[in-house]
C-alpha cells in the first residue's frame, strides 16, 4: 500500500486517517471519503488497487461512541433479546461529523471541501442515508449493506422523498441477508429495493445505484467498500 494511515482524534472520536502517497509533496487538494464506524482501511485500498483506482483522496473512519446508539435515527425496540434498545443518537453524531469533524479536515488538510463521499455498513449505511436529511455538506452517499430495514426509515423516505440536485446514492445488499432469523433484519431487501425504487423516482434513474453481491452480511466487506467507491468516485 502507497501513502500512510495514522490513527488521530477529532472532536473526542478515534479515527483511521488515510493520506494518499505524495501528499507531503504535492501542493494539490484531495477529495476526501468519510466512513461512519470503523472500517478495514489497509482492505479497501488493496481492492482499488486490485480494480486499478487509484487512490487519490483522503480517507477518514470514524468510531463512534456507540454503535447502536450512534448509528440509529431514532429510539426502537432492542434488536436482539437481552440487547440494550439503541437510543437513537444519530442527530447528535451527525452534528457533530457536520460541525466539528469536516470542519477540522478541511482546516488541517488540503481538501477539495465540496468534493466528499459519506459512507456506511450496515447501521453505519443507515446513518449515511439519513444524514441527508440533516445537512447538505455531503453529495455522494454510500449504504453498503445498510440496514435499511431499521423502523419507521423506509417509511420517512415515503413521507419525505429526497429531491436535491447533483446527488448520488450508491446501495449494496449480500443476497444471502435475507436469511436473517430476526424477522426485523430479514425485511431488509424489501425494504431496501423499495427505497432504492423511491429515490430513483425523484432523484432520478442516473443518480442511483444498486447492486447484489454474493454471500450474507459480513462477506467480503472490504470488497463491498471498494465497489462502492468505484462508483462514487466516478462521478
Amino acid at each position: 500500500m502507497h501513502g500512510s494511515i495514522e490513527e488521530i482524534q477529532i472532536a473526542g472520536l478515534s479515527c483511521m486517517l488515510y493520506l494518499p502517497d505524495g501528499y507531503g509533496v504535492h501542493d494539490i487538494c484531495y477529495p476526501v471519503v468519510y466512513i461512519n464506524g470503523e472500517a478495514p482501511v489497509k482492505e479497501i485500498l488493496a481492492e482499488l488497487k486490485k480494480a486499478d483506482v487509484p487512490a487519490k483522496f483522503l480517507l477518514l473512519a470514524i468510531k463512534p461512541q456507540n454503535w447502536n446508539d450512534d448509528f440509529t435515527p431514532w429510539k426502537s425496540p432492542a434488536f436482539r433479546k437481552g440487547e440494550e434498545a439503541p437510543k437513537g443518537n444519530a442527530d447528535l453524531y451527525i452534528e457533530k461529523l457536520a460541525g466539528k469533524i469536516k470542519p477540522y479536515m478541511d482546516g488541517h488538510f488540503r481538501t477539495k471541501q465540496k468534493d466528499c463521499i459519506l459512507l456506511g455498513y450496515s447501521l453505519g449505511g443507515l446513518t449515511a442515508l439519513y444524514t441527508l436529511y440533516k445537512t447538505d455538506l455531503f453529495t455522494k452517499i454510500g449504504t453498503v449493506s445498510g440496514s435499511l430495514w431499521y423502523d419507521g426509515f423506509m417509511e420517512l423516505i415515503e413521507r419525505r422523498p429526497l429531491e436535491k440536485e447533483n446527488l448520488h446514492i450508491y446501495l449494496s445488499l449480500g443476497k444471502k441477508e435475507t436469511q436473517s432469523r430476526n424477522p426485523r433484519m430479514g425485511r431488509v431487501a424489501e425494504c431496501t429495493d423499495r427505497i432504492q425504487a423511491m429515490l430513483k423516482k425523484s432523484l432520478g434513474e442516473e443518480q442511483v445505484l444498486f447492486e447484489w453481491n454474493d454471500g450474507g452480511h459480513f462477506h467480503e466487506i472490504p470488497k463491498r467498500f471498494a465497489k462502492a467507491l468505484q462508483w462514487l468516485l466516478r462521478i
